[in-house]
Formats: structure tokens, sequence, C-alpha cells
């Protein structure tokens, strides 16, 4: 029997960010079933080099794959998003997901205690 891991993302866009999240959100159900999802936020942008609203979601899965096969999977869901190498050094977003957490494993504490992360996190149900 496969292990089953539990992970916790967060997403981001600041250019359509409704429709690339409702992209992610259609991809990722399809690849992982069930998926418990935040509701849609609205933030300022983090970081210097960023502009426009940003829209944020936090979601949770479990999944059989390592981490490292998880977040190549989502970075090609980013680049069928419109995500380039250059983008986001031009603050444009398209689609950033970022795997927070892996079982018990943090991976991106410093998220953890940005502001727009855990308003995202506090509508997951």
């Amino acid at each position: 029997m496969n292990e089953r891991h539990k992970c916790l993302l967060c997403l981001g866009s600041n250019v359509d960010g409704i429709h690339h999240l409702k992209n992610a959100e259609q991809t990722l159900n399809q690849l992982f079933g069930p998926i418990r999802w935040g509701t849609i936020i609205e933030t300022e942008p983090w970081g210097t080099n960023l502009s426009g609203s940003f829209f944020n979601r936090a979601a949770s899965l479990y999944t059989s794959l390592s981490s490292e096969e998880l977040v190549r999977r989502f970075k090609q869901i980013e680049c069928r998003n419109g995500r380039t190498s250059d983008s986001k050094a031009r603050g444009v977003v398209p689609l950033d997901i970022d795997l927070l957490a892996y079982d018990d494993r943090i991976l991106k504490p410093d998220d953890l205690e940005k502001e727009y992360v855990k308003q995202a996190l506090s509508t997951l149900r």
C-alpha cells in the first residue's frame, strides 16, 4: 500500500488571478482527488518588485508522491498557466504554487509567517 503524505499549499496570482487559481483548482483536483480548499482572498503584494493585487488560496491534500515530485508537478502547472523563468522578476505572477508543509516537515517556515499566507490558511474548510 502506498504511504499517504499530508501536504499544505498556498497558491497565488497577480495576473487574471481568479482565472489562474480556478485552473489550478481543476488541475489539482484531477491529479489528487479530494482536496480541502480555502477561500480565494485578495491581498496586497509581498515584495518590492511585485505590483497589483494578488489573489491567494490555501489547500490541503494527500498524496503518495515525494515532496520533490510534487514540486516538479506544481512547476509544470505554473508553466502551463503562463509562468516563465523571468516572470516573477518582472513582477508578473500568473500562478505560484508553494508546498509549505509535507507531513510534519515545514518546508517554507518564512512563508508561514507572512500575513497573506496566514489569512489564506485561516479559510481552509
